[in-house]
């Protein structure tokens, strides 16, 4: 993602601030009760224990060359959560703690809010299309195939719903041939159908305008484009990106919209670019033994950008940004 800056920030800090809390919680247990004005109990090492394996996991959502915004998410209501609880403890039984442990909750708390407002701002930036309310999503897989030989399976546009269990059917409207201008319709299986418009087709790269006003568009979104694109590996095999641009519906919810759509779409196109390759594999002219073999595919943790597909179909778009 190329605005993921803010969001690592956010991350870090909040993982520094957790880890050093709960290491305070298991190394000197003592202090805390005593600034806190309670007896010590064992729930307490469980809290700090969490807090330091949450922190673990901040870090490593903030490290990884591409970062996850619905890990991030999921981590924004955890903390959400420890402010609620922080509210109805200060609210409920204040009296059970001293001056300066009802000032320390309050202030962890408010902490707390601090770096889940953060995140989730880091979250909507992550995603968002500078200078305009879209916001996109890129998939990068590393395939053990040759890029010809995936291009000749991705350029097949009515065969998308072989490779997408999600799909009851596929196909070009009037059985027109894969390329600019053709229509694909999809239906799902809940039934829900729409149409998928070709907007750009050339050799290793597509792109398409999803009919968002149809009623049973599955994504929440009021427009949207997606596209793929394969590039050969100087080591081997090939890079197949898959990049959507959209606007959310409503777009207010963006920050809850995206993350959801990139697990979603993160988890089902890795699989179905390992169901492609095997296609690619059995169509290639390579050796028998070698046809056979089950296809290697991997996520690559370089982030990837859309730009990269929104420069094929951008002449294409047809919303205008306000």
């Amino acid at each position: 993602m190329p605005h993921d800056r803010p969001l690592r920030i956010a991350l870090l800090a909040n993982a520094l601030f957790a880890s050093a809390t709960g290491s305070l919680i298991l190394i000197a247990p003592a202090t805390v009760v005593a600034l806190l004005g309670i007896a010590y109990h064992p729930f307490l090492t469980v809290i700090g224990a969490g807090l330091v394996v949450f922190a673990l996991d901040l870090a490593h959502q903030a490290t990884r060359g591409r970062i996850q915004t619905w890990r991030a998410a999921y981590a924004t209501v955890l903390d959400l959560a420890w402010v609620a609880g922080t509210v109805v403890v200060l609210a409920t039984q204040h009296h059970v703690f001293t001056t300066t442990g009802v000032v320390l909750i309050a202030a962890v708390g408010a902490l707390v809010l601090g770096f889940a407002i953060g995140q989730g701002w880091g979250i909507d930036t992550a995603h968002r299309v500078a200078g305009s309310r879209s916001r996109q999503h890129c998939v990068r897989v590393h395939v053990d195939r040759s890029a010809e030989s995936m291009w000749q399976v991705i350029a097949d546009l009515g065969a998308i719903q072989r490779y997408m269990p999600s799909l009851a059917h596929s196909a070009i409207e009037g059985g027109a041939e894969p390329g600019r201008g053709a229509v694909r319709t999809c239906v799902d299986r809940g039934g829900r159908s729409w149409s998928e418009e070709c907007i750009a087709f050339e050799s290793g790269s597509l792109a398409l305008r999803f009919e968002t006003e149809a009623e049973g568009f599955p994504f929440p979104a009021s427009e949207m484009v997606g596209g793929w694109t394969v590039e050969p590996c100087e080591s081997g095999g090939s890079n197949v990106t898959v990049w959507w641009t959209l606007r959310p519906r409503p777009v207010g919810l963006a920050v809850l919209i995206m993350p959801i759509f990139g697990l979603r779409a993160d988890r089902e196109i890795t699989n179905v670019v390992r169901r492609m390759a095997a296609e690619a594999g059995t169509r290639s002219r390579v050796t028998e033994h070698a046809s056979c073999e089950a296809p290697r595919v991997r996520v690559l943790e370089r982030p990837c950008h859309s730009v990269v597909g929104l420069h094929h179909a951008r002449s294409s778009l047809v919303w205008a940004e306000p």
